[in-house]
């Protein structure tokens, strides 16, 4: 069963809620405010199948979706994209230092060569096509009042959505805690490991009252933030 947080937001009459689409090792996010709807990431094997779901119980088709917005680049959560952009003729907002990682043309380096073998058999295998990204943003951007944070490491253009009322951040790959254990993603899935340690540690500076993960056993917002605490005090 999906959670359904509901965030009271300061905007009159308005309530935020964000919806946690989760997979086997992959979840990815719904963000409804108001009438419009803003996937957070395509989620990987499964995903289309558990956006339609979720639509269908809300009342919803995937036209009614208003945009899906990537956190990053990889497979995991772009997967699904070309199809989405099919069947809901939303745009796509996307990472622009993540646009060879996309397109398939990232030139991996050092351990992360092995996240690059396992992204190259992935798209062959499940016949990866990239999509057509319609906007390309930076940190800083605001895309329909969801403002962008840059925390690189894992991809040189991972970011986090930030709802900036609610105090709340959709935070990508930042951490995992799939295990029991919080970590960094492994550094053979990092652009750049100490790049993604500095990036949690600016998270965790934020002001923030709860975030959600991409990777992460089922966490209440303010779980996840006490996650990201302690693993910040023990970096």
């Amino acid at each position: 069963m999906h959670r359904c947080f509901l965030i009271k937001s300061r905007k009159l009459f308005s309530v935020r809620s964000v919806i946690q689409l989760r997979g086997l090792l992959v979840q990815h996010h719904l963000i409804i405010d108001g009438d419009e709807l803003h996937l957070i990431d395509g989620g990987f094997i499964g995903g289309i199948s558990r956006i339609e779901k979720t639509l269908t119980k809300l009342g919803k088709k995937f036209t009614d979706l208003n945009s899906i917005i990537l956190t990053h680049g990889h497979l995991d959560h772009s997967l699904n994209v070309g199809r989405l952009q099919k069947l809901s003729a939303c745009p796509v907002y996307a990472p622009q230092l993540d646009q060879a990682h996309l397109q398939g043309r990232h030139l991996y380096r050092g351990l992360s060569r092995l996240c690059g073998g396992l992204e190259k058999i992935g798209q062959l295998l499940l016949r990866y096509k990239a999509p057509k990204v319609d906007h390309w943003f930076k940190a800083g951007d605001e895309i329909m009042g969801l403002k962008i944070i840059a925390l690189p490491g894992h991809t040189i253009g991972h970011s986090g959505i930030f709802l900036a009322e609610e105090k709340l951040l959709i935070a990508g790959d930042l951490f995992t805690n799939h295990f029991g254990k919080m970590s960094p993603p492994p550094r053979a899935f990092n652009d750049d490991h100490r790049e993604a340690q500095k990036s949690i540690r600016k998270a965790a500076s934020m002001d923030l009252d709860g975030l959600y993960l991409n990777h992460a056993r089922k966490l209440t917002p303010a779980q996840a933030l006490r996650a990201l605490v302690h693993l910040t005090d023990h970096l």
